[in-house]
């Protein structure tokens, strides 16, 4: 098939600059791509009716946003035949029933979504196709595809774990994946709760200079994978593991280990069946919690720092419940007590790091504290659901923030939208 047009563009013979002369060039083009549009469609519409050979009732108009903007084409209405359904084009072009959208504009409307709330993302979208976009039609955009993708995972999840279906990434065997896992509070709408308990998950295979050269060192993870939702303990770990091993080969692994806070459930997934991996307590946190509990004692402070870091952790647990001992403040006291609890459940989590000295070759994944996961929950999370006046409901953050870490994750996005090809958003004009 080809199709042509001419495109003509008008300028004064006096006074013009080369920003009138960029306006009149991209509204021609603009019109001749819609025009070619057109053209194509109706040219092919005649062919495919042709082949139908049912009772024609007459051409139909059909609305569609595309990244030309809005295009109105026309199509014949068959009855009969072999023919299935009534318009023949939209089978043919693959256009769904309820679509008004291609899949560019549903696709870069869920990017933009990601980054920008949905009134901005809408207004960035409408300036891009030159016809204006609400930020509803956004809205549902991602709703529909967010939830498109937790449908996936739910069903890959279920063919894993329920019926025991063999899962292993195609790759190259890792000397180690390092895991760091935290949770975060966003604001929510929903009448029952207050909050909302974010998870999310930081994968990679190691660390790597950005420059060799420069005055301070800064590391890159090396193969970094995101994964995040609101989920319990248990489906949060099974699908982060699913994330890990299509993405690093997790099974394949010389070495694992899982870094968190001291939060019970990201140590239980860690010890759990699939990752069965060493575990790191972060000493960020429990130094913080040391400094808090003893704020009137800074040199007690400091020798339990001192302990921590020496290797000597069983030194410093009997010289806090010495310490609890020796409190004679009710309330003191019991707060010295949530620090002996908070170290005794993560006791072995200590210096788990250290346990792979030796064995792993790259130290600079051996760390202690849970930097990385730190610095993503801020960019992936914070600076776009904790903006001023943000609250939300449990599907609403779902849906965005799986298509928002899919955006990360290399090459999964566009693998994504290749696999979803349509998914009939609906892009209203107004």
């Amino acid at each position: 098939m080809q199709v042509e047009y001419l495109a003509r563009i008008s300028l004064p013979d006096e006074g013009w600059d080369v920003n009138m002369l960029e306006e009149a060039c991209w509204k021609a083009s603009r019109e001749a791509g819609q025009n070619l549009f057109i053209s194509a469609l109706e040219q092919r519409d005649g062919e495919v009716v042709a082949l139908a050979k049912g009772e024609t009732k007459g051409r139909v108009p059909r609305w569609l946003t595309t990244r030309l903007g809005y295009v109105c084409f026309h199509r014949e209405k068959v009855h009969g035949g072999n023919a299935e359904g009534s318009y023949p084009l939209d089978k043919a072009i693959g256009l769904q029933p309820r679509q008004k959208a291609t899949q560019w504009v549903q696709m870069r409307a869920c990017e933009l979504a990601t980054g920008n709330t949905y009134r901005p993302a809408a207004q960035l979208l409408s300036a891009e196709i030159g016809d204006e976009v609400s930020h509803g039609a956004v809205w549902s955009g991602v709703q529909k595809s967010g939830k498109a993708l937790r449908r996936e995972e739910d069903q890959r999840r279920e063919a894993v774990f329920e019926y025991g279906e063999v899962f292993e990434g195609d790759g190259e065997e890792r000397e180690i994946v390092v895991t760091e896992m935290d949770a975060t509070m966003l604001h929510s709408q929903e009448k029952d709760r207050k909050k909302l308990t974010v998870k999310l998950g930081v994968m990679y295979s190691g660390k790597e200079l950005e420059s060799e050269t420069a005055k301070y060192k800064r590391y890159r993870l090396k193969e970094k994978t995101l994964y995040g939702g609101i989920e319990e303990p248990d489906e949060f770990g099974e699908k982060l593991y699913l994330k890990g091993e299509e993405k690093l080969c997790l099974s394949k692994a010389k070495h694992q280990l899982v870094l968190g806070d001291g939060d019970l459930w990201i140590k239980n997934i860690a010890r759990g069946p699939y990752f069965m991996a060493a575990y790191q307590l972060d000493w960020r946190h429990l130094t913080v919690k040391i400094q808090q509990t003893f704020s009137d004692q800074p040199k007690l402070v400091s020798e339990l720092v001192d302990y921590l870091y020496s290797g000597q952790g069983e030194k410093m647990l009997s010289t806090v419940r010495l310490a609890r001992l020796l409190c004679d403040d009710r309330d003191k006291s019991q707060t010295i007590a949530d620090l002996v609890s908070y170290i005794e459940s993560n006791r072995d989590g200590l210096y788990g790091s250290r346990s792979l000295r030796g064995n792993v070759e790259d130290k600079t994944v051996l760390v202690c504290s849970t930097g990385a996961m730190e610095k993503n929950i801020d960019t992936v999370i914070d600076r776009r659901f904790k903006r001023h006046g943000q609250s939300w409901t449990t599907q609403g953050v779902n849906n965005l923030l799986k298509l928002r870490t899919l955006w990360y994750n290399k090459n999964d996005w566009e693998a994504f939208w290749s696999r979803r090809q349509s998914c009939g958003v609906s892009f209203s004009p107004n």
